[in-house]
């Protein structure tokens, strides 16, 4: 599955040029990174709304309520809720775990020292990371550089909030452009923590992927327990095939 829409990296994962930012949107995704990687343990919610169009007959689309616990450098756990049923993944510093309710199976693999070296491993073995993890890792304006072409600051306002728009954050708006997609990134101007992402992917329709980040707390307390999985009553456990072996089992098309 494609890793810009699990992770909400932008674009694609291709060799683009570093991105020509102008200073001030340089400025604050550095200012973005440095406040989340200086978290040791962090927790976080979020919406995720992905249009049909990006994902068609994978059960993945209309919004999904996510939570995500990190603790650096090797842990974390991640939860999406949405109408295809619950995803788990943990992570405790020695396997990944992935389960999902919906077919009541789940599967374990060993993994690196840390939350980046997992990141990578996923993404080239088994074609897949879990949701938002590009918030977790050391460096999150490091990837959003390397895969965007340009970032620019459009200026200030306020999103989020309730009836009237109380409680609305006041936040820097980016534009990042890449070849597949242009996302909009909005930052919290007091916390330096990103609060709305919409990606807008350049192909008919223009269908979009949507992330409105709802809590964040940057001291949150972490137990083993939060990283520890225990398969519930029933639940199958079954092999993680890796991406070669998925494209080794399809058929091949026979030359005419």
């Amino acid at each position: 599955m494609n890793r810009t829409l699990l992770s909400l990296s932008l674009l694609t994962v291709s060799l683009l040029p570093v991105a020509a930012a102008d200073p001030q949107a340089d400025q604050i995704l550095r200012q973005m990174s440095s406040t989340l990687a200086a978290a040791p343990t962090f927790r976080f919610e979020a919406t995720r709304e992905i249009d049909e169009a990006l994902l068609p007959g994978l059960g993945l689309t209309g919004k999904t309520r996510i939570s995500v616990l990190v603790q650096r450098p090797n842990k974390f756990s991640a939860l999406a809720v949405g109408r295809a049923g619950e995803r788990r993944f943990i992570a405790n510093g020695q396997t990944l775990t992935l389960f999902e309710s919906k077919g009541n199976f789940f599967t374990t693999v060993p993994m690196p020292e840390t939350i980046d070296a997992l990141v990578e491993e996923l993404d080239a073995t088994y074609g897949f990371v879990p949701p938002l993890i590009d918030f977790a890792v050391s460096n999150p304006s490091q990837e959003f550089r390397r895969q965007s072409q340009s970032i620019t600051h459009l200026g200030r306002g306020k999103t989020g909030g309730g009836f009237l728009g109380l409680g609305a954050v006041e936040c820097d708006h980016l534009l990042l452009k890449g070849p597949v997609a242009s996302a909009e990134l909005w930052i919290g101007v007091s916390d330096h923590l990103p609060r709305k992402l919409v990606a807008t992917f350049h192909r008919s329709g223009q269908p979009q992927l949507r992330i409105e980040f709802l809590k964040w707390d940057l001291a949150a307390p972490a137990a083993a327990a939060d990283f520890a999985f225990t398969p519930p009553k029933g639940a199958q456990k079954i092999e993680m095939w890796t991406t070669a072996r998925m494209e080794s089992a399809l058929p091949r098309s026979k030359n005419p």
